[in-house]
Formats: structure tokens, C-alpha cells, sequence
């Protein structure tokens, strides 16, 4: 397992889909905070107070990142790359015979998930240090109570809501990758899924309304969309998301059952991958 996610990491490492859609966060961020640092040591902004949770809020960007389709769709692409590039560079009926088809899927699914987080992590500190370097260049007094444990807290608990979908992006796009062998395919297959699954979430009350609330309600209920914002919100606030449907009721459920619903389509989608690669014919 390890010698192959060396290999993973070493063949993905200077690829320019790693540069693009994973390492393009603390380059994007880092560029942004030099911009705003350059303004302020330039005069070109006057100095402003913010509040204690702006400022954390403002350092947790990064965060929001994954919950969103397009966050949602640029993991996607990564994934579909990672999974479904070795058939276009028809490297796997090189490396298949060598090596446990099962250690060459997870090796890909470990090192997707080890770059994010690094990505992700390396994100944040840049924010911290670059709205601090920012309000310094301007002039602008930093909120009283920052402290590292205050940080932690905010970082901690918005990282976590983070991960649930980031893995379920990752199901998606690399059972489509698998399925359809196409880089391509994979990704409109995963922007088509998440952005379903978006909508259902987003408009499910106003949908229930205006067609049928007998389809809406199961596909709320059964779709990851809905049980990821509930478990971001028991992380963040302590509370269940309450979601009222004006046919059908309200939508109000415990931790336990938006984790045990997301670890189901986790469950499925990376479990039919693994079955689909140990059949697959390669040749």
C-alpha cells in the first residue's frame, strides 16, 4: 500500500491538474493577501474595525470552500483526473499486473484526500497571516481576544464540517471515472449528480410546493445535500438545520442519522469502485 502511493505520489506530484485544482488554493490566496497588503502599504485604503467573528470568519474562508458546487466541482475534476487519466495515458495494463488492483484504488483515494488537506490546511494559515499582514499594512486595529485556542475553535470545527463533502465529491467522481473511463465523462456525470443534489437541497420546500411533494420529500430525505448542511450545523452551531415543507412538514433531524445517511452513499459509491476496478478488463 505505501510503495503504491509513493508511485501515486510521485507520477500526480508535478502534474498540472494538481497545480490547477489543488495547490491553485494557497496560490490564490497568498496572490489575493499580497494584493491587499500592497494596497494598504501603498495609502490606497483607509483603516477599518472589525469585529472579533468577522475577523475569524474572514480567516475561515477557506472552509466554505468544499460545501459549495463550484468548490464541489474543482474536487471533482482533480478526482476524475486521478481516476480516470490512467486510461487515456493507457498506463494501467502496465502497473495492474504488479501490483493489488484493491492497494492501486486506495493508494489513489489516499493521496486524493492527503493533498486537500494540505491544500486546505496551508489555505488557512496563509489567511491568518494574511489578513493580519493585511490590517497591519492599513493601519487597521486587529479585534481584542484573538488568541490561538479562539483560532483552533473556529478552524477546528469548520475543517470538520469540510470533510463530509469533500469524501462525498470524491464517491461521485471516482465511481464515475471508473464506470465511464473518461476523465470527461466523469466530471459532467459528477457536476450533474452534485448539482442535482444542490438543487433538491436548496429548493426542496419551493420543488414539494409546485410538483410533487410524494417524489420531493424521499429525495430530501435520501440525498446527501440536506444531510451534509445538517451535520456542518450540528458541528458549527449545536443545533439540527430546520428545513420546513409547506406540504409535507418539517425537516429537523439528528446528527446521527445525516452521518449515518452520508456514510451510506460513502459506503456505496467507493465500494462499487473498488468492485468495478477488481472486474474491470483492462486490456
Amino acid at each position: 500500500m505505501l510503495s503504491a502511493l509513493s508511485a501515486e505520489a510521485l507520477k500526480m506530484r508535478t502534474h498540472k491538474a494538481t497545480w490547477s485544482l489543488v495547490w491553485m488554493f494557497p496560490i490564490l490566496f497568498s496572490v489575493i493577501f499580497l494584493i491587499a497588503v500592497g494596497i494598504g502599504l501603498a495609502g490606497l485604503e483607509q483603516p477599518a474595525t472589525q469585529s472579533l467573528p468577522e475577523w475569524l470568519e474572514d480567516t475561515a474562508l477557506i472552509w466554505n470552500i468544499p460545501g459549495n458546487s463550484i468548490g464541489r466541482y474543482l474536487i471533482a475534476a482533480f478526482v476524475a483526473v486521478v481516476f480516470a487519466g490512467e486510461y487515456g495515458w493507457n498506463t494501467w495494463k502496465l502497473i495492474v499486473p504488479h501490483r493489488s488492483r484493491t492497494s492501486l484504488i486506495a493508494a489513489k483515494y489516499a493521496l486524493i484526500v492527503i493533498l486537500f488537506a494540505i491544500s486546505f490546511l496551508l489555505t488557512a494559515l496563509i489567511s491568518i497571516l494574511g489578513i493580519w499582514a493585511r490590517d497591519v499594512a492599513v493601519g487597521s486595529p486587529l479585534p481584542a481576544g484573538i488568541t490561538a485556542s479562539v483560532l483552533l475553535e473556529l478552524h477546528g470545527k469548520q475543517s470538520l464540517a469540510a470533510i463530509a463533502p469533500v469524501l462525498v465529491t470524491i464517491g461521485y467522481a471516482s465511481l464515475a471515472a471508473l464506470l465511464t473511463r473518461s476523465t470527461i465523462a466523469a466530471l459532467v456525470i459528477s457536476i450533474v449528480v452534485t448539482t442535482i443534489e444542490q438543487v433538491i437541497f436548496s429548493f426542496g420546500p419551493a420543488l414539494a410546493l409546485n410538483f410533487s411533494p410524494t417524489l420531493i420529500w424521499p429525495l430530501y430525505h435520501g440525498l446527501p445535500g440536506y444531510h451534509l448542511a445538517n451535520l456542518g450545523n450540528w458541528i458549527e452551531q449545536g443545533a439540527a438545520l430546520r428545513v420546513e415543507f409547506p406540504t409535507s412538514g418539517i425537516v429537523e433531524l439528528p446528527w446521527a442519522t445525516s452521518l449515518a445517511v452520508v456514510a451510506a452513499w460513502l459506503v456505496a459509491t467507493v465500494g462499487a469502485a473498488f468492485a468495478v476496478f477488481r472486474r474491470q478488463d483492462i486490456n
